[in-house]
Formats: structure tokens, sequence, C-alpha cells
């Protein structure tokens, strides 16, 4: 059996990759889930929540997965998809990212700007570790922005980044919606797929619910 029959000759070789769902909330949860089903068969989840009744609106959990530790949960989901994944639970605040040296793509997937930046200064500081590219997802209620970084710096990332107190209008925020978690994981998969395919990237673009405009990000 093939998951991924119906798209051979599309792209190959995501099991060649290994992801780090850095949050494995709306964002990671969903991103995992269609990075599994494109043949991913890699993956090491960072969280150290639960699954709560809230996240069962926005995120891939279903209300059996209610008081488990996320990570615990959407290895089960991963799995369910593809019994054959390699899944590694990292059930703590994040503090180190288990560096692969097979080809590493880290999606940031947190809920807070500081998290991120915590996670990328740690993720740069060592330039012999460092992921092939950061995929940064950030979701607001209606409103999905995403940022590809590829031979990851902190300098780089510095210039897309902004405090969580500096506006209410930036994605990254408390409110949710399924159907955006659900688009910004495709999203996501997409980059993937061009990445891994040497594919023109939009790097760095927001995409609003409300006027179902696409807009290129100026940084």
């Amino acid at each position: 059996m093939s998951i991924t029959s119906r798209y051979e000759g599309l792209f190959d070789g995501t099991a060649k990759y290994t992801f780090h769902m850095l949050g494995c909330g709306a964002i990671g949860s969903s991103a995992a889930l269609q990075l599994v089903r494109m043949g991913g068969e890699n993956f090491h989840l960072y969280d150290y929540d639960k699954v709560e009744d809230v996240n069962i609106g926005i995120a891939q959990y279903t209300i059996n997965d209610i008081d488990k530790d996320k990570t615990a949960a959407l290895k089960s989901h991963i799995l369910s998809i593809n019994s054959q994944a390699i899944v590694d639970e990292h059930n703590e605040e994040f503090k180190e990212l288990f560096y692969q040296d097979r080809l590493d793509i880290v999606i940031l997937g947190f809920d807070s700007m500081k998290a991120r930046m915590d996670a990328v200064t740690h993720i740069c500081s060592n330039p012999t570790t460092r992921p092939e590219c950061i995929i940064d997802g950030r979701m607001g209620a209606e409103h999905y922005q995403q940022y590809i970084i590829t031979k990851p710096t902190l300098s780089k990332y510095e210039k897309i980044w902004y405090p969580d107190d500096s506006s209410s209008d930036e994605p990254c925020n408390a409110k949710a919606t399924g159907y955006c978690s659900n688009m910004s994981g495709s999203f996501i998969a997409n980059a993937v797929r061009k990445f891994i395919t040497n594919s023109p990237l939009n790097d760095n673009f927001s995409f609003n619910f409300p006027t179902m405009m696409l807009i290129k990000e100026t940084v």
C-alpha cells in the first residue's frame, strides 16, 4: 500500500527529511498530518501542553484526546496514517533541537512570538546544527502569515519578528478558526513540496479569509 500513489510523479523524497514540529497546536498538528500524508516519515514533536476541549475546534484532535499530552496525541494520529513513521516526543518546554543531520526542517507553530524568537536563537546558535529551513506559520482568527527562511540565521529571523504586544492585529494570538488552521497546514505542506523540489518559494505572504486575498509580505 502506498498512501502517496495519487501524486506519484508530482514529487517524492519527503521521507528523506526530518520534520521538527515546534508547537503541536492548531498549526503544528495540521501541518504534521499533511506532511505524513505527503510521505513524511520522521518527526520530532515539541510541546508541553495537554489537549483541552478548546483545542478540538481548531486543531487535529478529537474528544478522545482530551487530557492527553499533545505530543502523545499527535504521535498517535501520525501513526494512524503511517504506522511505519518514526515519531519522537519532547513533552517539555523547548530547550533543544534534536538535530538529525538528515535534511532537517523546522515548523514554527508556538503560540507566542517570544517563544519563537527564543527557539530560533537557540537553533541558530550553532552553525553546524542548523536546519535546512524554518517555516514560520502565524495564525490569528481569520488571518494567516507564513515566512520561510532557508539556511536560517538569527539576523534573517529578526527581520520578520515582532514582539507579542506590538499589535493586536498581527497574527499569533489566542483567537483562531478551524478552517484557518487547516489552511495553514496546507500552506506549510505546499511550501515543503516546493522546497524539496527546488521550485520557486513564496517565502513571505499572508492570507486573509474575509477578503480571500493572498498578499506578498515585504520584509
